[in-house]
């Protein structure tokens, strides 16, 4: 199912495919430099990936099913009291909500083959994730050297021409990190890595409907700027990690306590943010509570949230993932994305 930006009642944009492009190239390059370290089975690999990704996405399953189960009239209430339709609310239960069992199983398998989630919406990337994820797997098991790069080269072709276009992400973080095994990121002209980092923040981004708003010549929808259904953010994304493993400044910026501890909490809090959104702020913003109050308490509580979400889930699965290798004599290669 594809989405674009989803606006949420509060006036945040959640779901951003110039954001979430972001996650999927880095993605493709923590599962390229895994599978290249790993020499374990491909099997093996691949039931650890989705155990890293099944487990932390089915918490999340049953805290949304709690709050919509506490709060089951606030998204069909808010919709109906929006002036215009809400396409975000479209993609969660109104309604009756089903008993627990069903968030368990759409946590374990549902949204995986759907692609989809009425418990928790933000989880239409998980299907991408692991399937992204399982391809580089397959790639790096059956090809090495030059084979290995035009082989990626194949997949972004046919990544273009019959797959969706957000699974390029994977293919362009593979090939940054074959790019910086071997040394060919360095650089002396420091002024390509900073054009790269400004032209990702710029395309990166543009809203929906950028390329017709800018006037800009027509061309395939695809390569539309602020088109959510191309590649074009996926392009963003690179530039920027590529930018990241080539500017010392911005990695030094990167590495400092603050922004390594949002990293840390950055899968729970994706996985936690959005269903409190439809649920107790939308309840809270039906009752008067204005928006400059909602929001301060909203960013404060999620990442409270996903602060403890992260030690009580997230790392605790990392480290049983961890020890379920060594038990079967696999080596322990921990995938944080």
């Amino acid at each position: 199912m594809r989405r674009g930006h989803l606006q949420a009642p509060i006036g945040v944009k959640v779901g951003s495919r110039s954001t979430v492009s972001v996650f999927f190239v880095l993605s493709g390059f923590v599962m390229a430099a895994a599978a290249d370290r790993c020499r374990g089975s491909l099997l093996m690999n691949s039931v650890a990936r989705y155990l890293r990704l099944a487990v932390p996405v089915t918490a999340s399953c049953l805290l949304a099913w709690g709050w919509l189960t506490a709060f089951p009239d606030s998204a069909s209430a808010l919709k109906a009291a929006l002036p215009a339709p809400s396409r975000w609310l479209d993609y969660t239960y109104q309604g009756t909500i089903h008993p627990i069992w069903h968030a368990a199983a759409d946590g374990l398998l549902g949204n995986f083959l759907r692609g989809d989630s009425a418990f928790n919406n933000v989880l239409w990337t998980m299907q991408i994730e692991l399937f992204g994820s399982l391809g580089i797997f397959v790639l790096y098991a059956l090809t090495k050297g030059p084979t290995r790069l035009w082989s990626l080269l194949a997949a972004g072709v046919a990544i273009l021409l019959w797959l969706p276009d957000t699974y390029i992400g994977f293919v362009f973080g593979a090939g940054l990190y074959e790019a910086h095994r071997r040394g060919l990121l360095r650089t002396s002209r420091i002024l390509l890595p900073i054009a790269s980092f400004i032209v990702a923040l710029v395309v990166g981004g543009m809203g929906d409907g950028a390329h017709e708003r800018l006037g800009l010549p027509g061309v395939p929808e695809a390569l539309e700027l602020g088109e959510p259904r191309g590649f074009v953010n996926g392009v963003a994304a690179a530039l920027l990690i590529y930018a990241t493993l080539t500017l010392p400044w911005l990695a030094r910026g990167l590495s400092r306590s603050v922004p390594l501890s949002l990293g840390r909490i950055s899968f729970g809090l994706y996985l936690v943010h959005v269903p409190p959104l439809y649920t107790i702020v939308a309840w809270s913003y039906l009752q008067g509570v204005p928006e400059a109050v909602l929001a301060p308490l909203y960013l404060v509580g999620m990442l409270i949230l996903a602060w403890v979400f992260t030690h009580a889930v997230d790392e605790p699965s990392l480290r049983w993932i961890a020890a379920l290798r060594s038990r079967i004599g696999q080596p322990r290669v921990q995938l944080r994305t």
